[in-house]
């Protein structure tokens, strides 16, 4: 079983369900009622997660050279699974996740939605079987598909309103906070996403798959990620200076789980050289990237927010 999580990798699938649940629960619910209600809600976590599984697990299918350089004690096909079951269980997870988020679409009258599954399915794939090796274009697939488990709350609670005469709560503050989130959320997954480029570098060279360090060499991509945190400090500055007028507690939160430890990020990376190294900051990113999802139970809890002043534009 220890094997079969890793696999999938677990934990990064309950951050995954963890971040939707929470902004359905703190961002959705309590500012709206609900065009999906909680049992077809829960049908598109589920159906989120496999796909996600799936994903991973093709991945790893994929990987199997580089993995057995890189990292030989994670290395699950045909050691822990033979490749014609992990392929069996790549489409059972795919499909299952697909057929979910299909029937929440059909059901709630926006079957238009279940071919974004399909799509971000298709990508996952594409990704480990080809864009991957495309220096930059994977690890922006890979971001943009993290951030779409957030975005895509959006698709299935926007009301339509033909008149435009009115705005809907939903449409002026959940919309943005999911919005403001996405981006945060990709921006640390393409940092994370180079930071172990640098740390594969070995690997990936022998496979022959032409990474961002491969071509530029680990001192530039160094900065050049330090430059992507340095950015997402700066969009985080506007986001608190614009959304978090008066709300104490969730700034000094955000200084403290955020800020300090980009900054710290900054400084580490810049001068990083060992696998060690690039291991413990891809770790410190995951770190912050939870820290920055549950910021949404403490400024719930601790500094709410009120419908008549916040104000968004």
């Amino acid at each position: 079983m220890t094997k079969f999580l890793q696999l999938i990798r677990f934990p990064n699938l309950v951050m995954m369900a963890l971040t939707q649940l929470l902004f359905y629960y703190y961002w959705i619910v309590p500012f709206d009622n609900c065009y999906i209600k909680e049992k077809l809600f829960f049908c598109v976590v589920l159906a989120t997660v496999l796909i996600a599984a799936g994903g991973n697990i093709i991945n790893d299918i994929f990987d199997v050279k580089t993995d057995r350089i890189n990292k030989p004690h994670k290395v699950f096909i045909d050691t822990f699974i033979s490749q014609k079951n992990a392929y069996a269980l790549y489409f059972l997870c795919t499909f299952v996740g697909i057929g979910l988020g299909s029937y929440v679409s059909f059901t709630i009258d926006r079957w238009w939605i279940s071919l974004i599954f399909i799509g971000i399915a298709l990508l996952l794939f594409l990704y480990s079987s080809h864009f991957k090796s495309i220096p930059l274009v994977g690890n922006i697939i890979v971001s943009t598909l993290v951030a779409s488990s957030l975005l895509i709350l959006i698709l299935f609670e926007y009301k339509y309103n033909s008149s435009k005469k009115h705005i809907h709560f939903f449409d002026a503050v959940s919309v943005v906070a999911i919005y403001v989130y996405a981006i945060f959320a990709f921006l640390i997954n393409f940092m994370r996403e180079m930071v172990k480029d640098i740390e594969d570098i070995n690997g990936d060279y022998n496979a022959n798959i032409t990474t961002l360090p491969i071509i530029l060499g680990r001192n530039r991509v160094n900065k050049i990620v330090a430059f992507f945190a340095g950015l997402l400090i700066c969009f985080l500055l506007y986001a608190t200076s614009m959304y978090l007028k008066g709300k104490t507690v969730t700034t000094i939160y955000a200084l403290f789980t955020l800020l300090l430890p980009l900054l710290y990020f900054i400084i580490k990376i810049w001068q990083a050289d060992t696998k060690r190294e690039y291991k413990m900051l891809s770790l410190l990113l995951k770190l912050i990237m939870l820290f920055g999802i549950l910021s949404t139970v403490v400024l719930y809890y601790f500094d709410p927010i009120d419908k008549l002043s916040l104000v968004l534009f």
